[in-house]
């Protein structure tokens, strides 16, 4: 006990440092790209954090095995260098032990891959992508944040608020630019006091209600400008469009995965339970290719047990499209993947065993 606590301590340790890394490296790039499209008035602001927390499961579930991979690599191949495995191996721990050691944390690894992909990834993503959606339907005018210019995303428009106040979202300092496009040299620029949504009861539609303002129109660089003032007007918005989330078989449960009885459907499925069985198989070839030569230094075999793992899920990504094109039957799908590379496993575990056997065996005399 005193042994599997210490090598689960090295374990843990290196793997949630690693896995810290990785988690902060993806989810960085990803939350500046929803920043660089909160700053286009893409997207509010708001909804930035709670996007990346929905999203995180998703990541997790990817970057959790790959860190437990690492984890082995790094953390077992410091005590092969510092010659801790072999006082391990005097004390009687073999190789085999050490696999024994290694796989119980890797089941509870795989038990909470395998919970988040197939449980807390399609939830969250769901609710990330319905709020994606949602703020994509909605009209440029609704996405303004004060005090910062937003154009539109064709350009022709834009638009600054200096304060969004109360929970109606009243605004004011309301300044609207609208080049038109029939006519490129004319603009058209609105300002108001103030200004709000507001819906209608019978048709549905959407509009911004602008007060105490004034609407200019001309061609810049000349005097040719009317000028028109109004107590109230009423700017149409457009219609919001129906979220277009139908097909997404990412964003569904197990159970509509299993209804829907599709080639998409039975990869996604599959996919998910090939994550959480990965776990095991790469951890116990992640200990096998930990050992290396003190001479070798650490990073030795890290090179090569990296593309063997890029190996391992591009064959399983590759199957994935295989079985949602239908061009392999779903019966053999993904666990032939998982059957090769548990097979190597074994082949590289037991290879020094039988090598040594038959070194021994006796030579057959020549008739």
């Amino acid at each position: 006990m005193i042994i599997y606590r210490y090598l689960s301590r090295q374990l843990f340790a290196t793997t949630m440092a690693v896995s810290g890394v990785l988690v902060l490296i993806l989810v960085c790039g990803r939350f500046i790209k929803y920043l660089a499209e909160a700053a286009e008035g893409a997207l509010t602001g708001t909804i930035v954090f709670w996007v990346m927390i929905y999203r995180l499961p998703g990541f997790l579930e990817l970057i959790l095995p790959l860190g437990l991979f690492l984890g082995i690599l790094l953390s077992y191949g410091r005590m092969y260098l510092e010659n801790e495995m072999v006082v391990l191996e005097a004390c009687g721990v073999s190789q085999t032990d050490l696999v024994k050691h290694t796989i119980l944390p890797a089941l509870f690894m795989a038990l909470l891959v395998g919970f988040m992909s197939n449980y807390l990834s399609p939830l969250g993503t769901n609710k990330a992508m319905t709020m994606l959606e949602e703020q994509k339907k909605k009209s440029a005018l609704e996405l303004l944040s004060p005090g910062q210019f937003h154009a539109s995303r064709d350009g022709s428009t834009v638009t600054y608020v200096e304060v969004i106040d109360g929970p109606k979202k009243e605004m004011q300092n309301l300044f609207i630019v609208n080049y038109n496009q029939n006519d490129v040299e004319k603009v058209e620029l609105t300002r108001a006091q103030r200004g709000e949504y507001k819906v209608d009861a019978l048709s549905g539609a959407r509009y911004l209600v602008m007060k105490e303002g004034f609407r200019f129109e001309g061609t810049p660089g000349t005097a040719k400008f009317n000028r028109t003032a109004y107590q109230t007007y009423n700017l149409k918005l457009e219609p919001p469009q129906p979220l277009e989330m139908v097909g997404e078989y990412a964003l569904m449960t197990n159970a509509e995965l299993r209804a829907q009885n599709t080639p998409q459907a039975t990869a996604e499925l599959q996919w998910r339970m090939a994550i959480p069985l990965l776990v095991p198989i790469v951890a116990y070839l992640a200990v096998l290719m930990s050992k290396v030569n003190p001479r070798q230094g650490r990073y030795m075999k890290l090179l090569p047990s990296i593309i063997l793992y890029l190996a391992y899920l591009s064959l399983l990504l590759a199957m994935k499209n295989k079985i949602s094109k239908d061009k392999i039957p779903a019966e053999i799908g993904m666990w032939w993947v998982h059957v090769v590379f548990f097979c190597t496993a074994m082949l590289m575990h037991k290879w020094p065993e039988w090598r040594l056997r038959w070194r021994k065996l006796p030579a057959v005399p020549a008739h």
